[in-house]
């Protein structure tokens, strides 16, 4: 801005020679007083400004620009740059219309060979750079909230003093996140991050950060302070804020740090309201859950038979049991042993009966899922045993072959039964027209590097012309009276536990699904 500064030229001189062309290309006031505060130089802008050009400028005392109050507000301002001081500060100009506007105001001592001779003035208009802040600020779609880190920088100091590792610190513990949003001042907000809120500028300016932060959006703040701590560039995470009226609002929330986190202490944070996003997701979930239930309570239908059976074997044999009883108690001489020992083999038939119901019921309950660790040995073992009664009404065969050591895996047993359940009755039905003889279902577990492979293989008619990916889509189905729903729910609960699903070619012919899940 140097280049701006005109020269105090001797006071003979005529007014036209205090100025250069450069003044008037400059959007701002740019003007030179003497050391007794008389105008003797004033750019063209002024005319925009003060409705007077230089020509009616040029000679009037500072006072005359400024009004006797202002002029005597700015008596130490004056007094700095006759002591050769350049200076810059905020302040009140009246202007042409009558109001008095917001400026960035300038001023450099001019020294000669005689000391202060006078000095430059400019001033820029601050009340239109912020109506273009404002129209920008108020007009985006994203709500900003300035908020002012001076609280929270000694509060960092403050742990830095006695905290080691202040990083390792504030994330293992949320209760420094929330102290720092309890003594952060919001000092401004944007119009949309108020209808965000639902509260006026008035109502937000001033409050404390923490007001609108429900203890759900805790580890999304920890996030942004540790990302802070760590002079990141920016950061956003997905969470929630609270409402005037405490209700919560799904957002993204975003923070652009300063570059300078020592020097610069004003931080705006966006909030992008995801609302009506996360309700549709919450809504396909709900209807997802449906699927998921529906398709269970179809396959209960193809069950009923093999569920029938494997409850028929364990009544029959406490009905057994029951009468064997009787008899050694019947005895002129009773057997009290051999009567116990019924009655225990009564007891244990009948807990296999009730399991064989309580497995039943819980795949037909509709629930999000229960995570849990379970042997999934036991798991394939007793979908095998469910269906094997199912399968030979089918006219099929079925084995297994589990060449792998007993895994522990954490999921939802009762849902990865389910799938493989479906995988075991579809291979089945599958083969229904081929001859006797030639129908075998072989399901098989073996180990990988990083989880388990299970798979069902058939010695149906095999895929043939059917894109096997198209297989899995809602449905899609090969049956007659088949909904086309179970291999689209399979394929999402496999998904659901970081695993995947597919269908092969098997090697002698025939089908082969193929499942592969995660062991953690």
């Amino acid at each position: 801005m140097d280049d701006l500064l005109i020269a105090h030229p001797p006071q003979d001189h005529p007014p036209r020679d205090y100025g250069i062309s450069t003044a008037d290309a400059v959007p701002a006031l740019i003007s030179f007083f003497d050391a007794d505060h008389i105008c003797r130089f004033a750019n063209d802008h002024h005319i925009d400004w003060y409705g007077r050009g230089p020509g009616e400028l040029v000679g009037l005392h500072m006072r005359e620009f400024l009004g006797e109050e202002a002029y005597a507000s700015r008596r130490p301002y004056l007094e700095r740059v006759a002591a050769g001081e350049s200076i810059s500060f905020e302040a009140e100009v009246p202007h042409w219309s009558g109001n008095w506007r917001e400026a960035a105001i300038r001023y450099v001592p001019r020294m000669g060979a005689r000391g202060f001779e006078g000095f430059h003035i400019l001033v820029f208009d601050l009340s239109r750079e912020q109506h273009r802040f404002h129209s920008v600020f108020d007009g985006t779609v994203v709500g900003f909230l300035e908020i002012d880190l001076t609280p929270v920088r000694a509060l960092v100091e403050e742990l830095e003093s006695r905290v080691d590792d202040l990083k390792t610190h504030i994330a293992g513990d949320l209760s420094v996140v929330r102290r720092a949003l309890e003594i952060t001042p919001i000092v401004g907000l944007n119009e949309k991050a108020s209808q965000m809120l639902g509260a006026s500028p008035r109502e937000a300016i001033g409050t404390r950060l923490g007001r609108w932060c429900p203890d759900a959006s805790l580890g999304a703040w920890n996030n942004i302070f540790l990302h802070y701590l760590a002079r990141a560039v920016s950061y956003e995470e997905e969470t929630v804020i609270s409402r005037r009226d405490d209700s919560l609002l799904d957002v993204i929330l975003s923070a652009a740090f300063p570059k300078r986190p020592e020097e610069q202490v004003l931080v705006v944070v966006g909030l992008v309201d995801i609302s009506e996003r996360v309700a549709k997701e919450q809504a396909l979930a709900r209807v997802q859950a449906e699927l998921v239930h529906a398709a269970r309570v179809s396959m209960l239908g193809e069950m009923v038979a093999s569920i029938a059976h494997e409850v028929n074997q364990p009544l029959s044999a406490v009905v057994a049991n029951g009468h064997a009883a009787l008899r050694w108690l019947n005895r002129p001489m009773p057997d009290v042993e051999e009567a116990k020992s019924a009655i225990r083999r009564i007891v244990a038939e009948g807990q296999r009966a009730s399991e064989i119901i309580a497995s039943t019921r819980r795949m037909a309950v509709k629930s999000a899922g229960e995570r849990a660790n379970f042997a999934l040995h036991e798991m394939i073992l007793e979908a095998v045993s469910i269906t094997r009664r199912q399968i030979a009404n089918l006219g099929a065969t079925l084995t297994s072959d589990l060449a792998c050591p007993s895994v522990t895996m954490a999921g939802d047993r009762i849902q990865l039964q389910q799938v493989l359940i479906n995988l075991i009755v579809n291979a089945a039905q599958a083969m229904e027209d081929q001859p006797d003889g030639t129908r075998s279902i072989a399901v098989t577990a073996q180990r990988l590097e990083k989880g388990i492979a299970i798979a069902v293989i058939d010695t149906g008619p095999g895929l043939g012309d059917i894109d096997a990916d198209q297989l899995f889509e809602a449905f899609f189905t090969t049956k007659k009276d088949g909904m086309g729903m179970g291999l689209s729910v399979s394929k999402s609960i496999v998904e659901a536990h970081g695993g995947s699903i597919r269908a092969l070619p098997g090697v002698a012919g025939g089908t082969m699904f193929r499942v592969e899940l995660p062991i953690a």
